[in-house]
This record gives C-alpha cells, structure tokens and sequence, in this order.
C-alpha cells in the first residue's frame, strides 16, 4: 500500500512523456482546440490517453503474442493508419474554420473528437513500442505477477499523466485563440491538416513500401 505514490507517480510520468511529442493526436488537439474550443481540443486528448492506457496495459501485461503479431503486421497497420491520417488531413484542410465556429455553438459533438483522437493514437504501432521505452527507462519492472492492485495503479497514473499533457497544451492553445484572428485561424486550419496529410503519406509511404518488399522477397 506504501508504494501507491511511487507507482502512481511511475506511471503519470510515463503517461506524461508518451505524450508530449507533438505526432498527428497532437496537431488534431491543436486544430480543434483553435477552431472549437479547449474543451474539444481536451476531448481529442482523452481519446488518445484512453489508448495510451490500453497500449500501456498490454506493454505491462507483456503479451509477447500481441507484440509480435504488432510487429508482423506493422507494414499494413502504417498504410492503413497512413491513408486514415490522409483522409483526416484533407478534411481538415477543406474545412472552413468560420462555418465550424458558427456550428459549433449548436451542436459541440464531443464524441467525434473523442474517438477521432483514440483512432488517431491507436492506430499508431509505434505507441506500444514507446511506451515499452518509456518504461524500461524509467526503471518500471512491473509485470502481470505484479498484482491487479500495482497494475491499476500505474494504469491510473498514465491516464493522468497523458490527461495531465493534454490539458496543458489545450490551455495553453485556448490562450492565444482569442488573439488569432479568423483569417490566422483559416491559415492555422491548413497548415494543420497538411501537416497531418504529410505524416500520413508517410506512414503509408513506409507500409507500403515494406509490403512491396516483402512480396518481392
């Protein structure tokens, strides 16, 4: 019970750290934050800490199975997630970040931002892979011996500790939007869905390009 503090501290460090760079889940929080409000940017942040949360459950569990069949099939996991992020992108790009505010006061549709951050971070192979990282590094030797006690407590702390990130970088955005003027705004749109388009190209790019090779191999 002495170690509840440590552990929970473990595991919001690591859910902190997994977090911070800036990948698409990023660039999505960004974008909504600015053209919707801190809360939807929050929402998208959720749905990637509740992946955070799942990938750090199995990379503590240690099913070496799921990681392997990760690992196998990561070239179709990067074109699949490469093309979604590709699609994602576009739709922001062609998005009118005006009409957007003005919907925004009817209807907010926080579950869409939810499940579009979740997808966005879920559908990332290398998330289980940095967090397996992220927690050799910090010296987790937590396993499934560990007990459901320890487990759930480091699972609570990545949780906060990934939320903890979110709500920063969507407060911290939600500061300078009142500042940003609509046609700022407009430009901030599509240089983040294009930024968003770019990394999905090359996620797809390196799926595709490893299936080419392991069909000519």
């Amino acid at each position: 019970m002495n170690d509840f503090p440590l552990n929970l501290l473990l595991g919001m460090i690591a859910g902190f750290s997994v977090s911070m760079p800036l990948g698409p889940s990023g660039l999505l929080c960004i974008q909504r934050t600015l053209s919707k409000g801190q809360r939807s940017g929050l929402v998208v942040g959720m749905g990637a800490a509740t992946s955070d949360v799942i990938y750090a459950s199995l990379a503590i569990l240690s099913l070496s199975f799921i990681k392997n069949l990760i690992e196998n099939n990561k070239n179709p996991l990067f074109l699949i997630s490469g093309l979604g992020l590709m699609i994602i992108g576009i739709a922001i790009y062609s998005t009118n970040p005006v009409k957007q505010l003005r919907q925004n006061r009817e209807s907010k549709k926080f579950w869409e931002d939810y499940f579009t951050g979740f997808l966005m971070s879920f559908t990332n192979p290398g998330c289980l892979f940095l967090i397996i990282g992220v927690f050799a590094f910090l010296g987790t030797s937590v396993d499934r011996n560990s007990g459901s006690y320890i487990i759930s407590t480091i699972l609570m702390g990545v949780f906060l500790g990934s939320s903890s990130w979110w709500f920063l970088l969507s407060t911290i955005i939600s500061l300078f939007r009142k500042k940003i003027r609509l046609r700022q705004l407009w430009n901030i749109n599509r240089v983040a869905g294009l930024a968003i388009m770019v990394l999905g190209m090359v996620a797809a790019t390196k799926g595709l390009s490893g299936l080419l090779r392991t069909l000519i191999h």
